[in-house]
């Protein structure tokens, strides 16, 4: 879900053809996130699970930050904002794996998508006194809009306020993330070691939510293959496609290409768990998809 980094950049042909197909393969990854915590331990808490995906997640980008050591650098992200930053991923973490849980894996990860680019203006409008430009407020009601027509598919009577809540607030968490972040990637921090160093800290703030399940169950086959696929592939592996393709093209074009994700999840969703998917779900999917090609066409 990290779509609004800013690398301003005429790109060759071939970059830019790499970099839409890195973005592409990180968009599947984070879209067997909630398939993947439904199918594979879904009797378990999912704070529990978040906390063990960060764990794990985290640990698997320190070893691929290591092998990219030389090209660190010497900037680095300010103590403070490194800890808003991890406390934003973990946020991220623990109310997505509780929105899906909640509400379900479409509603939760179109939610969460669909807001982040939204609250990410908000916060940097906050944070940095960015002004979003007058198609922001267009998009954002589109995608509003989009939402809610999502949300209440299968009836007013049917939506989740809790959940689509939970989704929101893992929006806000990734937003906080994206703006923080941008500052000192503007100030060039190599992406890859302040990712890293991030979602350590976010594995720190979530480590106590491990507990409230008892761990053994990441001992059992069935939650060691899920915790690996969720660290591995939807977090670490996703990460690093989606820094490498956003070095290569536009901010705006890695938004559209991302818009994969909730695709994916919600195939995923309707024809391995099997949620009930109506008109109306594709209808507010592909509405909140065109709410956030026009909020990424502003510069936040």
């Amino acid at each position: 879900m990290s779509a609004y980094y800013e690398y301003p950049r005429r790109m060759s042909t071939t970059k830019n053809r790499a970099g839409i197909f890195a973005v592409l393969g990180a968009a599947l990854c984070f879209g067997t996130t909630g398939t993947t915590q439904q199918l594979g331990v879904p009797d378990i808490s999912p704070v529990a699970v978040a906390s063990a995906r960060l764990l794990c997640g985290s640990a698997f980008l320190f070893v691929f930050a290591y092998f990219q050591r030389k090209t660190r650098g010497d900037v680095r992200m300010p103590l403070l904002d490194l800890i808003i930053c991890g406390v934003g991923i973990g946020m991220y973490q623990l109310t997505f794996f509780s929105a899906v849980h909640s509400t379900g894996i479409a509603i939760a990860t179109v939610t969460a998508l669909g807001s982040a680019p939204t609250l990410s203006a908000i916060v940097a409008y906050l944070v940095l006194r960015e002004k979003p430009q007058k198609s922001w407020y267009l998009g954002t009601s589109v995608t509003v809009l989009g939402i809610i027509l999502v949300g209440t598919a299968d009836g007013v009577e049917s939506f989740e306020p809790k959940g689509v809540g939970l989704a929101v607030l893992a929006g806000l968490g990734f937003a906080i993330f994206n703006v923080v972040c941008r500052k000192s990637l503007a100030r060039g921090a190599q992406d890859m070691w302040l990712t890293a160093t991030t979602f350590g800290v976010a594995a720190l703030v979530s480590f106590p939510f491990l507990f409230t399940e008892n761990p053994k169950w990441i001992f059992t086959t069935q939650g060691f293959l899920t915790v690996l696929w969720l660290g591995l592939v939807t977090t670490s592996i996703g990460y690093v496609l989606f820094m490498f393709g956003l070095k290569r093209i536009e901010s705006s074009l890695a938004a559209t290409v991302v818009l994969a994700e909730p695709a994916t999840a919600t195939i995923l969703a309707a024809i391995v768990i099997g949620e009930a998917l109506f008109l109306q779900s594709y209808i507010g999917i592909a509405i909140v998809a065109l709410g956030i090609l026009l909020t990424s066409r502003t510069k936040n």
